[in-house]
Order: C-alpha cells, then sequence, then structure tokens
C-alpha cells in the first residue's frame, strides 16, 4: 500500500541477482548511519557536527529501501501443513517429548525455521528503521555545548575539513545517483534510491553549506541544519507509515519502499508530453500527426512572450485616482511628481512611480503603540445615538487616552500628580512637491513620526503644568501652543507633513481617583460659594452703613446749612430793626409791635371785651355767633 510494485523482475533469479547487488549498499549505508549518528550524538571534538544526524538520518532512509527490497526479495517458504498445523504440530511434539524419547532424527526435525520464514518481517524491519531515522534526525535540535562552541571558534581547521569530508561524501552520493537514475525507468528499485539519494546529496551540500558558514562567520545556521532534519524526518515518517499499513495491504512478492516526498526532488515529465503518451496510450490519438496541435505547440511560446511583453510594457502606465500623486523615479533618481491623472513613463525597472496621499487627512491617536489596531475611532452614523465608548465622563477609562505623571503642588511641598489625556492629531502630507518628496524619502512611516513627536510634546506640555491648571486651561489655547509644537518639531526633521489641528477630547485625573476629586472640587466650590456667598454679604452691610452714613451727613449738612442761612437771615434783620431803631426813635418799637403782633393774630379769632364791664354790676348779654364746639369745650 502505497508501495511500489515490481513487474519485469518478478522471478527467483532476477530477486536473487538484486538482492546481491543492494547487499553492498545497505552495508555503506548502515555503516554511515553508525557512523554519522555517533558523531552527532558525542560534543568532544571541536567542530559543531549536529548536521551529521539528518545526514544520518538520510542514509537510513536508504537503509530502509535496501532492507525493504532485501527482505521482499527473499523467497518465502510456506510451512509443510500451513501454519496453523505448523504450531499445532509444535505443542503435539512438545508434548510427546515430555513423556517419551523421540528417535535422533526426529529430534532433529525443528519446525521453527518454517514459521519463521512464513512470517513476514519487511512491515517490520521498514517501520522500524524508519523511526530510527525520525529519532536520528531529532538530533540535530540538541543544544550543543558552549565549551565546544568556543573551541571550534577558536580552531575553524577541524570544521573547515569536515566540511570537505561532506563534500566528498556528496560527491559519492552523485555517483550513486546517476548510477540509478540510469536505471531508474527499467527498475522500480532504482528509481526509488535515486530519490533517497538526491535527498542524500542534498543533505550532504547543507552539511557543507553549514561547516562554511560556523568557519568564516562564526555562527551556527541551525536554520539550516533544522530544515534539512525537517525534510529526512518528513521522509521517514512517510516511510514508517507506508510500513505500517502494508500490513492490511494485499501480499506481495516484490515491493519497494517509496516516498513522495523525496520525489519532489526529481524532474517531473512535461505536461504536454504526459498528456499526449495518455491519448497515444488510451484512446490511440496520436497528437503529434496533428498539425493544429503542432501549430498550437510551436506558436505557444512566441504569444506567451508577446503577453509578458506587452504586460512588461504596461508597467509604464500609471493612473491615479484624485487621492493620489506619484513620485516619478527614473532609473532610481526621483525626476517629477505626478499629479492625479494618466501618466506614461519606462517601463519597470527602468522607471518606477512610488504612490503617496493626495490632501487625505489622517487622525492618529496619542495612546499606545504605533502597531495597536485597538484604538481606531469607531465609525458611528451622523443621526445614530453616541457609543458608550466614546463618553468622556471621567469615571469610565477610554481606549485612547495615555496616563502621565506630572508635577504637583501641595502647600510648600512639591509632589507628584497623574493625569489621563485623550488627544488626537489630524495631520496631512503637505500639498508642495517638496513635501511629497520629503514625506517619501525622509520618513519611513508618517503615522508613526506623528505620534511619536506628538507624544513627546504632549509629555513636554503636561509635564510643565500642574492638574489643577491644566484643568483651569482653555482646551483651544492648549491646542494651539500642541500644534506649534509638533509642527515645528516635524518641520526640523523636514517629514513633509502638515498638522491641521490639535483635538484634545479630555483632560482629567485617572479614573479610580475621579470620584474623589468630584468631591474635593464640590468641596472647593462649595467652600468658594460661602466665601463668595460671606463678602457678598459683608459688602452689602458696608455698603448700607455707608450709605446710612452719608444720608445722615447729608441730613446734617442741609440742617446746619438751614440753621445758619436762617440765623443769618435773623441776624440781617435784627441788624436792619437795630439799624431802624436807631434812625427811627421810639416809634419804631411800638411800630415793631404792632407788626408782630398782627402777624400772630393774623389768623387767629379774636373776641375783644372792654375790660370795664367786669367791674359793674350791670348784666352782660354775649351776642356772639359761637359754634357748637366751641361752647363745648372742643377745639
Amino acid at each position: 500500500m502505497g508501495q511500489q510494485a515490481e513487474g519485469s523482475d518478478n522471478t527467483p533469479d532476477s530477486a536473487a541477482g538484486r538482492g546481491d547487488a543492494l547487499v553492498p549498499v545497505a552495508w555503506a549505508a548502515a555503516l554511515l548511519v553508525a557512523a554519522l549518528g555517533t558523531l552527532s550524538a558525542v560534543d568532544i571534538l571541536p567542530v559543531d557536527l549536529r548536521w551529521c544526524a539528518p545526514l544520518a538520518s538520510a542514509w537510513c532512509n536508504v537503509l530502509v529501501v535496501a532492507i525493504g527490497v532485501l527482505l521482499a526479495a527473499r523467497l518465502r517458504r510456506r510451512p509443510p501443513e500451513g501454519f496453523a498445523a505448523g504450531l499445532a504440530s509444535l505443542l503435539v511434539d512438545g508434548l510427546r517429548d515430555a513423556f517419551r524419547r523421540k528417535p535422533e532424527s526426529e529430534r532433529h526435525d525443528n519446525p521453527w525455521p518454517a514459521i519463521a520464514a512464513a512470517i513476514d518481517w519487511r512491515p517490520w524491519a521498514v517501520t522500524a528503521s524508519a523511526a530510527l531515522s525520525v529519532a536520528i534526525a531529532a538530533l540535530a535540535w540538541q543544544s550543543p555545548s558552549p565549551a565546544m562552541l568556543v573551541r571550534a571558534m577558536a580552531a575553524p581547521e577541524p570544521t573547515l575539513a569536515a566540511g570537505a569530508a561532506c563534500i566528498v561524501l556528496a560527491f559519492l552520493t552523485l555517483v550513486a545517483e546517476r548510477h540509478h537514475a540510469a536505471a531508474a525507468h527499467a527498475s522500480p528499485v532504482s528509481a526509488s534510491l535515486m530519490q533517497l539519494l538526491r535527498v542524500a546529496l542534498v543533505t550532504a551540500l547543507a552539511g557543507a553549506l553549514a561547516a562554511a558558514w560556523f568557519a568564516f562567520r562564526h555562527r551556527a545556521a541551525d536554520w539550516l541544519v533544522h530544515g534539512v532534519a525537517l525534510l529526512n524526518a518528513a521522509v521517514a515518517a512517510e516511510l514508517a507509515i507506508r510500513g505500517a499499513l502494508s500490513w492490511f495491504a494485499v501480499p506481495r512478492d516484490a515491493v519497494v519502499p517509496t516516498s513522495a516526498i523525496a520525489g519532489l526532488l526529481s524532474r517531473r515529465p512535461s505536461p504536454f508530453a504526459s498528456l499526449g503518451a495518455e491519448l497515444r496510450h488510451r484512446y490511440g490519438i496520436d497528437l503529434r500527426q496533428s498539425w493544429g496541435w503542432r501549430s498550437f505547440v510551436r506558436l505557444l511560446p512566441g504569444a506567451l512572450g508577446a503577453t509578458a511583453a506587452c504586460a512588461w510594457l504596461l508597467t509604464a502606465v500609471v493612473v491615479l485616482n484624485p487621492q493620489q500623486r506619484a513620485v516619478y523615479e527614473r532609473f532610481g533618481a526621483p525626476v517629477a511628481v505626478w499629479q492625479p491623472g494618466l501618466h506614461v513613463g519606462l517601463p519597470w525597472p527602468f522607471g518606477r512611480a512610488r504612490i503617496v496621499d493626495n490632501g487625505a487627512v489622517h487622525q492618529v491617536a496619542i495612546a499606545g503603540s504605533a502597531s495597536d489596531g485597538g484604538a481606531d475611532t469607531p465609525v458611528v452614523p451622523a443621526d445614530g445615538p453616541t457609543p458608550e465608548r466614546l463618553n468622556r465622563l471621567w469615571d469610565a477609562p477610554h481606549p485612547w487616552e495615555t496616563t502621565q505623571v506630572i508635577a504637583g503642588a501641595n502647600g510648600d511641598r512639591q509632589n507628584f500628580q497623574i493625569v489621563n489625556a485623550d488627544v488626537r492629531v489630524d495631520y496631512r502630507l503637505g500639498p508642495t512637491d517638496a513635501d511629497a518628496r520629503a514625506a517619501l524619502y525622509r520618513t519611513s512611516d508618517p503615522e508613526s513620526t506623528v505620534r511619536v513627536n506628538a507624544s513627546r510634546e504632549l509629555v513636554h506640555y503636561l509635564a510643565s503644568h500642574t492638574l489643577e491648571s491644566l484643568l483651569e486651561t482653555n482646551q483651544a489655547a492648549m491646542a494651539e501652543q500642541l500644534k506649534r509644537a509638533i509642527q515645528q518639531q516635524l518641520d526640523r526633521l523636514q517629514s513633509g507633513v502638515d498638522v491641521i489641528a490639535v483635538v484634545i477630547e479630555s483632560v482629567h485625573p485617572p479614573t479610580g481617583a475621579a470620584a474623589a476629586f468630584h468631591d474635593v472640587q464640590a468641596a472647593q466650590i462649595r467652600a468658594q460659594g460661602s466665601v463668595a456667598q460671606a463678602r457678598g454679604f459683608a459688602a452689602g452691610l458696608l455698603g448700607n452703613a455707608q450709605q446710612q452714613a452719608l444720608t445722615r451727613i447729608a441730613q446734617a449738612e442741609a440742617q446746619a446749612g438751614d440753621t445758619l442761612s436762617s440765623a443769618r437771615v435773623q441776624r440781617i434783620d435784627f441788624d436792619a430793626d437795630l439799624i431802624a431803631y436807631r434812625l427811627g426813635g421810639p416809634a419804631f418799637p411800638f411800630e415793631y409791635y404792632l407788626d408782630r403782633l398782627q402777624r400772630g393774630l393774623r389768623n387767629a379769632r379774636m373776641t375783644i371785651i372792654d375790660d370795664r364791664l367786669a367791674d359793674g354790676t350791670r348784666a352782660t348779654v354775649d351776642l356772639r355767633n359761637t359754634p357748637a364746639g366751641d361752647l363745648a369745650g372742643i377745639h
């Protein structure tokens, strides 16, 4: 099953001849397996011989094929009465021998050789040898001792000698492979040996290359040794699987172990030749006699060449969409900057157009690493609800925030504070041709360049402010200052990148301290409100007191003015009366008396009674019209 059966040399004579020819190959392979396996397992020599393990595994695979063919070529003898009858006869003879003595001729008639010859040992030997090959290939992964590596680096002559021996072995393997390749079409044994000898040849060349690499570079070519070890282990595993499956296959007289993995190193026949041979063999159709087929085969290389030439010439045509522009290189030197549209230059590799952005605005978040793809802003419909991850509450973590340790102040002592900031930078490649060249040749990754410089400027800005000042500063002013600083750094690097805007989404304390900070802020606001209220109350009281004082002062001044004016008027009147008295004599006081009396009695109701009425005894009648209130004494 999965093994190749021989058809032309399936006779006893041919099998015996084939076995005689494979005996030297088997012995040579066994000796090489023993020698190379021993060298790969020990590290007492001053040379790294781990490449001997895959080489020993390759020759062990050759030994598997030789053993399989030799065991299959043996003429199996069948027991005279069948296998079950032989076992029964063996048991009966054993019991008979226990009770009686047999003649000398019967005691030498032993059925064990016939039973052993009846067993097919080939699958057992093939599977066991292939498993041994896998185990030997695994030795390539053992770690060499540092002392051995130091000795090998100090004296590379043993390593070079081992590489030369490996080249000699590769040459001998090539001679054997060519010998079996000549008979591969007529003998399946030679075809299988040819494939495995090619694997051994590749392994030997890899060992020589590994030795040369170690001798001249002073470094072990582990990747090369592990690669050929995996190849030989895969071939051995395939042989082991085929050997195990052969237990369940129909027994045949002559089978040859083969490997499809080893067959990958063989050149495959042309598909057209295989197709023609298959049609000629099955249906009798000879395509070699068809004029159309001959014309197709004759014109196909030219058509393929013309198609390839046209495709190569089309590499000179470049179409740029409105979001693209390109720096055109002729023989590796930039000669022009192409704008959107159709352009024609030299075909590749003589001319090359390197695409750059044309005004596209990009946004980068100053948080995380440059290769972090988890910080992409989610696409949200304009009329849809805002996702929870885009909220700006302080007590919720955000994936685009960066945490910084900044200086703080606590009275007259300096301490440290932690601040979270979500800052984004909108940038684009400059519109000029010089900006396009600078972005292409001076900047390997514009996004990483913008992120690194923006992060550095953000850290510098945050480190120069306290948390309170950051929370109180206008974010527009903060963004403008950061934009100028980032643009200066990018211009200094000649990156060809223009910063469009710096977007500050949030600046706040850490999430864990948000509640405490809110409490502190609330207490500060309440304290400031109480102080403002007390100051307002004091200002109101002071204003009222000042108003009352000013009112009373004004009233006092007014009263004082009135009193002073009245006194002045009285003084003037008195002076005038005094002057008139001096000039008028005694008549003036009497006249003054009458005038004052007239003024005092101007609004009074007067009753004039003759004082002489009271002296007599005559009756007096009061004819005055007196109101009732006056009679009652009511005024």
